[in-house]
């Protein structure tokens, strides 16, 4: 017993200061103190869905990061408990709420039922919390907070304003759910290609694309955020997963029309997978259409794993840590990939590339799935800032079969794509504290 007591006392103080001492890259993410309840409750809000996210795509080491982001939150709460009339009967529910809410991260935990165990503690650290939302207006609860895209620290409540720093307009400030994994909604917007021709092996084609919202209404540059360099990042790659072409089209004349060029190297139709973030709703998506083709497309050849690549004299291994058993949807492992030059020494000249030191793009074979990762670690601040020779990184397999897992790199100014084939199985369910296979 006293064991467990000491260890909820380092949840609670990692959820308190956390937000502090480990804070990430993008404010968006992590969320700074907020200045008003308003902005408390904001953060309490979307952090508390978020958990339910994680919960629900079973990212069970991510919750500490969410609950950690509510502290200093209920801290400006109670630090203005005196402006309501009944404030000082809430001190001691918000108190219990850092216990409830260290419950859930010691759950998440637990060796077993880890996962039945949080949701549990969730639905108790809810129950609390919906108790105190009750004291408070729906207007404050419900309140949204905006950021410029470029000081994202600048924050305001009324959407109207302009930042501070610079006189943009602002956008919603979303809080992500994962830094791993977040499942795709419902896509707010289409996409359509309009290549000049058919596509053949070896000939360039000239594309336009047209993005718009639902509705029909043209989705401009200026409504997309700009996320690792690039507003428009086109994920291109052949029925066979062999071929994959990274690309930023660029506007045209036409409002919501955007042009690129590429020159196929596989035969048939290639499909398109636009990454996105409108900045109305600070979400990524991805936009999904197909370059037709008047030949059939080869199929997925060689679905071993493969988990090594040469690329024009040096050599990228890939590891994955799944030190349990093998590789299964919803359960994130931490990938490493070496670098090696021609003499067999660790290669660290990797250039900056879209404000990262790679890119990590995955096709699975279903042909509807695609994952794009950013390594951990320092980004580069600088063009001449290198990287290598290990990329470490978090992958979140998020359906079963084979993928196919894209290093990109930048080197001597070019792109290099090494190419390594993963087998994931079936996500593994819990019954009575054994694991089994879920068909």
């Amino acid at each position: 017993m006293r064991w467990a007591n000491a260890s909820l006392f380092a949840v609670l103080l990692l959820a308190c200061w956390w937000p502090r001492v480990a804070s990430g890259h993008d404010p968006r993410f992590d969320p700074p103190e907020p200045r008003s309840v308003p902005e408390a409750w904001n953060v309490i809000r979307q952090c508390v869905s978020n958990v339910g996210t994680l919960l629900e795509t079973n990212q069970l080491d991510e919750i500490a990061y969410q609950v950690a982001n509510c502290s200093p939150s209920i801290r400006v709460l109670q630090a203005h408990l005196s402006e309501l009339p009944d404030g000082a009967s809430l001190n001691e529910p918000l108190t219990r709420l850092f216990g409830v809410g260290g419950g859930i991260i010691l759950a998440s935990r637990e060796r077993e039922r880890p996962r039945e165990k949080a949701i549990e503690a969730f639905r108790t650290y809810q129950a609390a919390l919906g108790e105190i939302e009750s004291h408070y207006p729906p207007n404050v609860v419900n309140a949204d907070v905006y950021i410029c895209p470029m000081h994202p620290l600048d924050r305001h409540l009324d959407p109207m304003e302009r930042c501070s720093i610079c006189s943009m307009a602002l956008v919603r400030r979303r809080i992500a759910a994962s830094t791993v994994y977040e499942k795709p909604g419902e896509p707010s917007m289409k996409i359509v290609a309009f290549p000049d021709h058919s596509l053949k092996v070896g000939q360039q084609t000239d594309v336009r694309i047209r993005i718009t919202r639902n509705d029909g209404r043209p989705v401009t540059h200026d409504d997309l955020l700009v996320v690792h360099t690039q507003k428009i990042h086109l994920l291109i790659v052949d029925r066979s997963l062999a071929d994959y072409h990274h690309v930023h089209p660029t506007p045209t004349t036409m409002p919501g029309e955007y042009a690129f060029t590429f020159t196929p190297r596989r035969p048939g139709p290639y499909r398109i997978w636009a990454d996105v973030v409108p900045g109305w709703s600070s979400m990524q998506e991805y936009l999904i259409t197909d370059i037709g083709s008047e030949v059939a497309s080869d199929s997925i050849e060689h679905r071993e794993t493969s988990l090594r690549a040469t690329v024009d004299g040096l050599t990228y291994s890939l590891t994955l840590n799944a030190n349990d058993g093998p590789l299964r949807v919803g359960k994130a492992v931490i990938g490493r990939i070496a670098v090696t030059g021609p003499d067999g020494k660790p290669f660290e000249g990797l250039e900056p590339i879209m404000g990262a030191f790679a890119h990590i793009v995955g096709f699975n074979e279903d042909y509807k799935t695609v994952v794009h990762i950013h390594p951990m670690g320092n980004e580069p601040l600088r063009p001449t800032d290198r990287g290598g020779p290990v990329l470490m990184f978090r992958y979140y397999p998020p359906a079963p079969g084979f993928t196919r897992l894209y290093c990109q790199v930048n080197i001597g100014g070019e792109s290099k794509f090494a190419p390594f084939g993963i087998n994931v199985l079936p996500a593994a369910q819990e019954i009575s504290g054994q694991r089994v296979r879920s068909e």
